[in-house]
């Protein structure tokens, strides 16, 4: 995937650097859509089986422990770190990480998510049926908003 995408989580909700920080270990957050003119904090793409934020070229990391403490940050591509490492399943709509048998979860607060707080997202062992908590949607960023 060499063009640009919203990932959103079938609850509705996209992957966001926070607070548009541009520094490396800024955490990914779940927020609200924002398509305006230069919604760079919120754009992704593919590259081999990194995921690269349009706004600080780093990569998207799951950082420490998956199982206790899961949190998203980005930084920058580092071979060694199977934490930058994923795979988008079209079929069932799962992003898996590079640590086997987590996907990516929407983490919800009794019917809510919690939005903009780093731990609304988190890693959970695939569920079958899959929910709509572990399930993404990559949309393209529409052509009327790339840059000349």
């Amino acid at each position: 995937m060499s063009d640009w995408y919203w990932i959103i989580s079938e609850t509705g909700y996209v992957l966001d650097v926070c607070c548009r920080e541009k520094n490396p270990g800024t955490s990914v957050v779940l927020y609200t859509l924002n398509n305006q003119l230069r919604p760079f904090h919120q754009l992704w793409k593919i590259e081999d089986k990194y995921i690269v934020s349009k706004d600080t070229g780093f990569v998207l990391t799951l950082s420490t422990s998956p199982i206790n403490d899961p949190t998203f940050v980005v930084k920058p591509r580092d071979s060694k770190d199977r934490g930058q490492l994923w795979n988008y399943d079209p079929n069932n709509l799962t992003l898996t990480s590079g640590l086997p048998f987590y996907v990516v979860t929407a983490i919800q607060n009794t019917a809510n998510i919690v939005l903009c707080n780093p731990k609304a997202l988190g890693v959970k062992h695939l569920e079958n049926p899959v929910p709509k908590t572990q399930k993404w949607v990559f949309v393209k960023w529409s052509e009327m908003y790339h840059e000349e």
